[in-house]
């Protein structure tokens, strides 16, 4: 969950003497908290997506009632049909998505810790595009959680702060808007994400 076991010292001398991020080579910055298992951060990254915080956090909470004992497994999960999940759950639409993660990681058909390991980002990108509900920003949000952060994900929010912080406010496309950490090559995500802890402006609570 703390990410331990993975090596940023090639990230830690990028940082040094930067200005901004040169607090990362000195504390050693680098790991993301991430859950227990790949299903749980997929499942909570689906609920992030088309809502503000405040109701990913109330998805969240619900989907850990659903049996009382904490965040719930694939097959808890594929008890309820997707009827029942949004009636327990206020997922709305997302139910449907919700119950297809659990169906493939309940069959062995998304090992995506397993791809992640041996370094098959392509086949974690093609996997999760072809389920209805993953998007661009949920495929890029998992990859960063599974170890790589060579892509920003861009949502509405990071684009925001993205325009107001390298652009004057100016709206730009997401493509654009990436371009001032494209210097950090594999590790574009947590130069943006040290720039925005050492902004203070890390966390977004609406």
């Amino acid at each position: 969950m703390l990410c331990l076991d993975q090596d940023f010292s090639e990230f830690h001398a990028m940082c040094r003497g930067d200005p901004v991020l040169g607090f990362v080579s000195r504390v050693k910055c680098g790991g993301l908290l991430r859950s227990p298992t790949a299903f749980e951060d997929l499942v909570k990254t689906v609920c992030t997506t088309n809502c503000d915080w405040r109701n990913t956090k109330k998805m969240s909470d619900a989907l850990c009632t659903l049996d009382g004992g904490g965040f719930p497994t694939p097959e808890l999960v594929l008890k309820h049909s997707a009827r029942q999940l949004a009636g327990k759950v206020p997922l709305g639409y997302r139910a449907e998505t919700v119950r297809t993660v659990a169906r493939l990681t309940a069959d062995g058909k998304l090992p995506l810790d397993q791809w992640a390991a041996a370094g098959d980002w392509d086949r974690i990108r093609k996997c999760l595009a072809a389920i209805r509900g993953v998007g661009p920003y949920s495929t890029n949000h998992m990859l960063v959680l599974l170890g790589w952060y060579g892509d920003i994900p861009v949502d509405s929010e990071v684009l925001q702060y993205l325009q107001d912080t390298h652009f004057g406010g100016r709206a730009v496309p997401a493509e654009q808007a990436v371009q001032p950490y494209g210097r950090y090559g594999q590790y574009r995500f947590l130069a943006y994400k040290c720039y925005r802890m050492a902004r203070r402006l890390n966390y977004i609570d609406k």
